[in-house]
């Protein structure tokens, strides 16, 4: 990519970053950004060619660092299935308190291809699947894991928190009753 589109595609990550911070993603069009980058729409959907693969670009250096720390816990020898899980647990509902916006704008359009054909979910698969097997049938090992992610899909853990009233700590609790 040359070097100005490079400088574009940063400026518009930019600008989505902090037009998403202070008036709400689901607030904020892809207009809106052209218009205060004074871009042209044909530019903006160039380098993005939704409001959703721009948040998902928006996360995916965070991504990474999440997935580093995840399989440093797997990693770690002196842990058990359990506890792995439930460290695990913990760094990805942080991470999804701390991007729920941009998560809720990732996984909710129908538009283009689901969340869960993207990488980001195919790595949170692999590590969660890597501590919820619990025998050889192949089957049952995946539709757990399934099970387990989908229980934490932004729509779900949002309802969980606003319309059930759980806290993170008994939704943690509850979903490592329910997994283990």
């Amino acid at each position: 990519m040359r070097r100005d589109a490079v400088e574009n595609r940063k400026r518009i990550e930019d600008c989505a970053r902090q037009l998403f911070t202070k008036e709400g993603v689901e607030n904020v069009s892809m207009n809106q950004i052209s218009k205060t980058l004074g871009i042209g729409m044909a530019t903006l959907y160039r380098n993005f060619e939704d409001k959703q693969a721009l948040c998902y670009q928006l996360i995916q250096n965070d991504f990474s660092e999440l997935f580093k720390n995840m399989h440093a816990v797997l990693e770690d020898n002196k842990r058990n299935k359990e506890e792995k899980l439930e460290v695990l647990l913990e760094q990805f509902l942080t991470f999804k308190n701390a991007h729920k916006d941009l998560l809720r704008c990732v996984e909710g359009n129908k538009k283009r291809v689901s969340f869960k054909q993207q990488p980001a979910y195919t790595e949170l698969f692999n590590i969660f699947y890597e501590v919820l097997n619990s025998d050889d049938d192949l089957t049952w090992n995946t539709f757990k894991t399934d099970m387990f992610l989908n229980s934490l899909t932004t729509n779900m853990y949002q309802f969980q928190l606003e319309e059930r009233g759980l806290t993170d700590m008994q939704l943690k609790e509850y979903l490592l009753r329910m997994f283990k």
